[in-house]
């Protein structure tokens, strides 16, 4: 399920249509990282990033997982790709965010995760930055952005890919 808030509408609007055929150099292990677990954390593993150690993780709770991932996660698409566009980042980004999402789903199927891109103006300039990042979700008492109020980050244009949960692992399922 994808949601944004009015100014990623109108954002994507302007590269819906948009051939996602271009030409551009960068790290491809942004587009299909390795994902892994470590205790209950999930995380990718990118070119130069290094792995998540137990060590680290000790440091936190379950609770506060979601927001370490998070930050752990965040990049910036101009960081990793050279030779494109704002529009040709955003495009890129809709579609990494897609394959995150699928990768995510298979590996994971009991998790849901919330899949993000943010676009940002950077402060006194005309520039704009195309974030990706993710997070488990992990109830409503953990770190989350609200869905339903993503028009109140009214500095960023927001696009979330909630990737559900399959049911079954919950124990939904009636035996009869």
């Amino acid at each position: 399920m994808i949601i944004m808030n009015t100014r990623m509408q109108e954002e994507y609007l302007k590269i819906k249509d948009m051939d996602n055929t271009f030409d551009f150099t960068g790290k491809l292990s942004v587009i299909n990282p390795t994902i892994y677990k470590v205790q209950d954390g999930i995380f990718l593993k990118i070119d130069d990033r290094e792995r998540e150690s137990e060590e680290t993780l000790d440091y936190y709770d379950y609770d506060e997982l979601s927001e370490f991932e998070w930050g752990q996660s965040e990049f910036l698409i101009g960081s990793y790709f050279d030779g494109i566009t704002y529009e040709q980042s955003l495009r890129l980004a809709f579609d990494i965010v897609e394959l995150w999402g699928y990768k995510f789903h298979a590996l994971f199927p009991d998790e849901e995760f919330h899949i993000i891109i943010s676009v940002s103006t950077i402060a006194d300039t005309d520039v704009k930055t195309v974030r990706i990042m993710y997070y488990t979700y992990r109830g409503e008492d953990s770190f989350h952005y609200e869905l339903d109020s993503l028009d109140d980050y009214v500095n960023s244009a927001i696009m979330v890919n909630v990737v559900e949960a399959d049911e079954d692992y919950y124990g939904n399922e009636e035996i009869e």
